[in-house]
């Protein structure tokens, strides 16, 4: 933690020429014009003795046309009328002499800096201190702790403008005295300055400086960084999280730009637009609202049509001087009404795309002009990506009510929700306003679903049979370990591996998977490592038992690897075929989808007037949604087909489609945050759908659904009649094989009545 507490000064500060004396000494003997010029002083230096030794203010007035010339060795004459530069008293602001510039915009009549320093962190006093210690540090203990340090400083411009500038300090004509002893300062005490830098403190503690001595003077040049600052400035307030919607800081940045531009009355108007709608921002602005929304239309309206093809284009638009200008716009006209006498309107692009518009306007006629936008191009592309970020935390702020009221949403619907997310942000409403469920009446149900045949029970006999595998191995290496060392604990594991081994052959019942793993883990492989020093012949059956594990499950995994393997493989390849060829269906008619994903794929279609933005439908695009549902179903049966060749454990897939000519209608309820089927006899519907893929055959047992066909289930003679011709259409192009079965399906629980024709996709 940085320490502020400042003791008395204890080190010696003696401000002297002698080193700047020395120099032109040393020069005299060079052949050239610096050996010249310093041949011509020389003479004069030795007649002034009292300029050795401490500064005498007095001494140096009386000879200030020498210390003049003495001090071109610093700074050239020539460059003393525009430059920034000072000497002072090592570790000080005590300003012995400065150029007319850094005395006339710097320092008060009396010679003292008019500004403080501005020191993120620290004091002045603290950094002067601290310097101290770092330079008796490394200049007479050869102990370097790098840390450099400009200062700068903060000074009121005529104006009521801030201006900032970087004082830098140089060393050349500076010595740091020692005394002929130095302080010892043990090893130990240095490691702990070096974990404890900032602690004034310790160091105040370790090192004496009341025994050295600061002898000469510190050069101070000075830098205008004003332009530098304020945009930096700038850019840090545009990249803080939303910039534009916190009106204080909004209003810092409109600070920023007037000290960027040296315009006092500086007003900035930032625009963006998005989505048809027009945001605008100002600091000026009296409501207490975050936003404030305008018809897109209603800016355009506002230009002349020569200033909406310049910002289209991105050129900025500059009046200078409203009072003399053609006012040919109502933007212009509102602005001069306001008082403006200039104005600047320049575009906000982000990766090409243009966001909105900032405006600068000032009371002062030709306040800015045809080079100001080039002064801006630094912070036009944070502000653009500003404005962007400002619509983007508009939209997340829709997207969190559709979210916290909603679930995610298909894009066919989204529009339902997003228009009543939207309502909510812009009123700035409670989200209780959206307590009611949103309905969707009079849609089209299309359903259908991809099962893996008998998937439970593969997937059981996979268990069965790597926990056998297991087993078996870890009995070999307690059969190994006994032969060696008959050990009654030995025998009696022997016994328990059988008997799992004896049960596994009867199949697996439920529990038994947490068991086993538990006996195996906790009871047979502790023993491992103490029995693989009975023999090498134990050694290598641990060996056997360790590499048929799965390094990730620490069980074998052999049979269910290759059963999820071939499961991953029909399920991704079900998917990709509905998800392009849905995009293909998206593309012809929007309409709600939905896929679900467990050992098979079930998905969901609605379609009709509710799902549609502008309430379009007719009922073509039912019946091609139904045509293309059944050439989708018929390509997945294909291709489930001739996954089997490809699969390291062969699963088979049955087919289904769910046929419903009467709309009925869907409510999205808040509470489950999901779509129900609205009404007791829509109901029916979602009865059949769940128990319909076990549905069998009447009179026959058989399962309705088989691998490599497709069944699809109806209840109205017309639907069928329907489908029969979607079903001549494929065969014609040879995507059907064989023979339509017509199938009457035996009752279901609460459904009775259900019929089928089912068909055989060619391969």
């Amino acid at each position: 933690m940085v320490q502020t507490m400042v003791r008395n000064e204890t080190i010696r500060l003696t401000p002297s020429l002698d080193s700047i004396l020395d120099f032109w000494l040393k020069q005299a003997e060079d052949p050239g014009p610096l050996g010249a010029m310093a041949r011509l002083l020389t003479p004069q230096i030795k007649a002034h003795p009292e300029l050795r030794g401490r500064l005498d203010r007095q001494a140096v007035e009386a000879n200030r046309e020498l210390v003049d010339a003495l001090i071109s060795c610093v700074l050239p004459t020539g460059l003393q009328r525009f430059s920034f530069a000072a000497l002072a008293t090592p570790s000080s602001f005590e300003i012995h002499w400065a150029t007319p510039r850094f005395r006339r915009e710097l320092l008060d009549h009396q010679g003292n800096f008019r500004g403080q320093p501005f020191l993120q962190g620290m004091t002045w006093d603290y950094l002067r201190e601290l310097f101290r210690y770092l330079s008796v540090a490394r200049q007479h203990y050869g102990r370097h702790f790098p840390f450099e340090k400009s200062v700068i400083i903060e000074l009121p411009a005529e104006n009521g403008l801030i201006r900032y500038y970087q004082l830098r300090a140089h060393f050349d004509h500076f010595e740091l005295r020692a005394p002929k002893k130095l302080p010892k300062i043990s090893e130990a005490a240095w490691e702990n300055l070096a974990t404890d830098l900032d602690d004034l403190e310790l160091w105040r503690k370790t090192l004496p400086l009341d025994e050295f001595e600061m002898y000469g003077l510190i050069i101070y040049e000075a830098t205008d960084i004003t332009e530098e600052t304020t945009l930096s400035a700038i850019k840090q307030e545009l990249v803080a999280k939303e910039p534009l919607r916190d009106r204080q800081r909004f209003g810092r940045i409109q600070a920023h730009f007037r000290m960027l531009l040296g315009v006092d009355d500086l007003g900035l108007t930032v625009l963006g637009s998005r989505d048809g709608l027009l945001l605008e921002l100002s600091p000026c602005e009296e409501s207490s609202r975050d936003w404030q929304f305008v018809d897109l239309a209603a800016i355009n309206k506002k230009l002349s049509l020569e200033c909406q093809s310049m910002l289209r284009d991105g050129r900025p638009i500059v009046i200078e001087d409203l009072g003399k200008a053609d006012l040919c716009s109502e933007m212009m006209r509102d602005a001069a009404g306001k008082g403006s006498r200039s104005l600047l309107m320049m575009p906000l692009f982000f990766e090409g795309e243009k966001v909105g518009v900032f405006a600068l306007t000032s009371a002062v006629a030709h306040a800015f002009n045809n080079l100001t936008p080039f002064r801006l191009q630094e912070v036009t592309p944070l502000l653009a990506l500003a404005v962007r970020r400002t619509w983007d935390t508009f939209q997340v702020r829709v997207e969190s009510v559709i979210r916290e009221r909603f679930t995610a949403l298909h894009p066919a619907v989204e529009w339902k929700f997003r228009q009543q997310a939207l309502e909510v942000v812009r009123a700035d409403h409670d989200l209780d306003v959206l307590g009611q469920d949103i309905l969707f009446q009079n849609v089209y149900p299309l359903f259908g679903v991809s099962d893996v045949r008998n998937s439970t029970v593969i997937r059981n006999e996979t268990i069965q049979q790597d926990f056998s595998l297991q087993l078996r191995l870890a009995s070999e290496v307690l059969e190994s370990a006994y032969a060696e060392r008959r050990l009654t604990y030995l025998s009696s594991r022997r016994y328990r591996l059988k008997q799992w081994l004896t049960h596994l052959e009867h199949g697996l019942d439920s529990g038994d998977e947490p068991r086993i793993i538990e006996f195996l883990k906790g009871e047979i492989e502790p023993l491992f490592d103490t029995l693989a020093k009975f023999s090498e012949n134990v050694a290598r059956s641990v060996q056997a038992y360790r590499d048929a594990l799965d390094p990730r499950l620490g069980l074998v995994y052999k049979q269910r690897k290759l059963y999820e393997n071939s499961m991953t493989l029909l399920r991704e390849r079900t998917v990709e075929i509905l998800s392009r060829k849905q995009i293909e269906a998206q593309a012809v008619f929007p309409h709600y989808f939905e896929l679900h994903k467990s050992d098979g794929i079930d998905h969901m279609l609605y379609v009709g007037p509710a799902i549609h933005p502008q309430g379009e439908f007719d009922p073509m695009y039912l019946r091609n949604l139904r045509l293309w549902q059944l050439e989708t179903m018929v390509e997945i049966a294909r291709e489930s087909r001739r996954l089997t060749g490809e699969m390291e454990r062969v699963l088979e897939a049955a087919h289904l489609l769910l046929v419903q000519d009467n709309p009925l209608s869907i409510r999205f309820s808040h509470d489950e945050k999901q779509f129900n089927v609205d009404g007791a006899y829509n109901a029916r519907y979602e009865i059949i759908k769940k128990r319909i893929d076990k549905a069998e055959v009447r009179d026959t047992g058989e399962r309705l659904t088989q691998p490599g066909k497709v069944a699809i289930v109806y209840s109205h003679p017309r639907e069928a009649a329907e489908y029969r011709d979607y079903i001549d259409y494929l065969q014609s192009l040879d995507q059907i094989q064989g023979e339509v079965e017509e199938l009457e399906i035996a009752p279901l629980q609460g459904v009775v009545g259900l019929r089928a024709l089912r068909i055989t996709a060619n391969l």
